[in-house]
């Protein structure tokens, strides 16, 4: 899984801010059965109030960040970024499909079932929010990487917690017992007394 993962500092030092095309590819070709299944798991927590099929969702997160509609930072862990961009697409499709309204049918008030958008979009009040949201996000994101990147158990009990996955829908999701769950939840919560004694600085 992700054999696209956190580089070292060195590497970082001369490669480019993002993945390449070819790194992108290699990394969807190494995903395996298992990674498949738990993006299928996540992609369902996102389809709700969207038109998406289930595996569109997927499937679009997957075509963005091969052609790089959707760039994934060297930073970032590959399963995370798709992870990302899935919540991300759905939120969209959603804030589309609820801006669209019913046309109705001439004085009989009969509506069609064709639909329009509104002219208006999200005010430049949400927009912002949106998008300081987003941003922190990404701080979040970066910093866990260093201290959990590199761990693909405690990277995907924090894919879990984050999509709402707890008792056995979690040890489903990371594909390990109860005993073995519970000691990857205190390597975390040790990591994360160790590295923020005063709690989250962002």
């Amino acid at each position: 899984m992700d054999h696209v993962g956190v580089p070292p500092p060195e590497a970082l030092a001369s490669a480019p801010e993002h993945l390449t095309y070819e790194e992108v590819a290699s990394a969807l070709d190494g995903l395996t059965p298992l990674d498949l299944a738990r993006l299928d798991a996540i992609e369902r927590r996102y389809l709700g109030g969207t038109d998406f099929a289930e595996g569109d969702l997927l499937q679009e997160a997957m075509c963005s960040a091969l052609f790089e509609e959707k760039r994934c930072p060297r930073t970032t862990r590959f399963m995370a970024f798709l992870v990302q961009s899935m919540r991300n697409i759905a939120g969209h499709r959603r804030d589309r499909l609820q801006q669209q309204v019913p046309i109705e049918d001439g004085p009989t008030g009969e509506r069609k079932s064709k639909v329009e958008l509104k002219d208006s979009g999200p005010s430049p009040e949400d927009a912002a929010i949106r998008a300081e949201q987003e941003r922190r996000a990404s701080e979040v994101c970066a910093a866990l990487n260093v201290h959990y990147g590199a761990d693909e158990e405690m990277s995907m009990v924090l894919f879990g917690w984050e999509n709402d996955m707890r008792g056995e829908a979690l040890r489903d999701f990371v594909g390990v017992d109860q005993a073995r769950l519970d000691y990857v939840i205190k390597k975390i919560r040790r990591i994360a007394r160790r590295e923020y004694p005063k709690g989250w600085l962002l």
